[in-house]
C-alpha cells in the first residue's frame, strides 16, 4: 500500500517509536492522526486525546478520525507502558493490580483499537493492484519471544499480541486487510531514558551486531516497509540486532 493520500492512525504517537512512525508516514504523504493521553502531535500530524485502556475513549477517538477524514487505511498499534515485578516472593504475592494495568493497556488496549479501526477498514474501497483495504502493524517486543525475570505482565501482553497478529490477519484477510507485527529489542526511547548506563550496557552485551540501542527511526522504516509490501502478512519482524536476552540481569526484579 502506498501511504501517499492514505489516512493513518498511530496510537502512542506523540513520543518514542510512535512519534517516529507518525513522522515517517507524514513524510510518505499520509494524513496522520495520533491517539495519545498527552503530548503534542508530531510535525505534520494531528492528535486526539485517547486512553486505549478505556473502550469508550477508543470508540470516541476513532469516530472522530472518521468524522474528520472519512476513512482509516493504516493503523500503527503502538501504545504501551512498561512494568516489572515478580509474580511472588517470600514476602508475599506479586502486585496483581500493576500486572492487570499492563495487560489493560498493552493487550486489551491494542485489541480495542484494532477492533474499532479494523471494522472501519472493512468499508474502504480496494486500493492498488491487490485490492488492499487496510494495514495494521502491532508493536510487539523482544519480550514476545522470551521474557526476563520480573517481566511477567509485559511478556504476557506482548507475547499475546504477537500471537494475535496471525489470528487477526486470518480474521481480516476476507476484507483485504493485512496484519503484521514489529518486535523491537532495546530501543533508545523516552520509555527507557531513566535506566542507569550500566544496565543499558548489560542489556546490549547480548546483541550480536550492532551492539547498540535501536533508533526510533529504524522502527519507523520497518513500519513503512510493511505498509508498502503486500506479501508481508500474519507475521512478526524482529528488530533486535540478533539479541537473545538472558533469563535475568543483576538489575532484574529478583536482584
Amino acid at each position: 500500500m502506498d501511504p501517499a493520500g492514505k489516512v493513518a492512525v498511530v496510537t502512542g504517537g506523540n513520543s518514542g517509536l510512535g512519534e517516529a512512525a507518525a513522522l515517517r508516514l507524514v513524510a510518505s504523504g499520509a494524513s496522520v492522526v495520533t491517539l495519545d493521553r498527552d503530548g503534542a502531535a508530531p510535525a505534520g500530524a494531528s492528535t486526539l486525546v485517547c486512553d486505549v485502556s478505556d473502550e469508550a475513549s477508543v470508540a470516541a477517538a476513532v469516530a472522530e478520525v472518521m468524522a474528520r477524514h472519512g476513512r482509516i487505511d493504516i493503523l500503527v498499534n503502538n501504545a504501551g507502558i512498561g512494568g516489572i515485578g515478580p509474580i511472588a516472593t517470600a514476602e508475599g504475592p506479586g502486585d496483581l493490580a500493576a500486572f492487570r494495568r499492563v495487560i489493560e493497556v498493552n493487550l486489551l488496549g491494542a485489541a480495542a483499537v484494532a477492533a474499532e479501526v479494523g471494522h472501519r477498514m472493512t468499508a474502504n474501497a480496494p486500493s492498488g493492484p491487490d485490492g488492499e483495504r487496510g494495514v495494521i502493524v502491532n508493536t510487539c517486543s523482544i519480550a514476545s519471544f522470551g521474557g526476563q525475570e520480573g517481566m511477567g505482565a509485559y511478556t504476557a501482553a506482548k507475547s499475546a499480541l504477537a500471537a494475535l497478529t496471525l489470528v487477526w490477519a486470518r480474521d481480516l484477510s476476507h476484507y483485504g486487510i493485512r496484519v503484521m507485527g514489529v518486535a523491537p529489542g532495546f530501543m533508545g526511547t523516552p520509555m527507557v531514558a531513566f535506566l542507569p548506563p550500566e544496565f543499558v550496557a548489560e542489556l546490549l552485551k547480548d546483541a550480536e551486531f550492532p551492539k547498540r540501542a535501536g533508533r526510533a527511526e529504524e522502527f519507523a522504516e520497518v513500519v513503512e516497509f510493511i505498509v508498502r509490501t503486500p506479501l508481508l502478512n500474519a507475521d512478526v519482524i524482529r528488530l533486535d540486532a540478533g539479541t537473545r536476552p538472558p533469563a535475568r540481569t543483576q538489575w532484574s526484579a529478583g536482584g
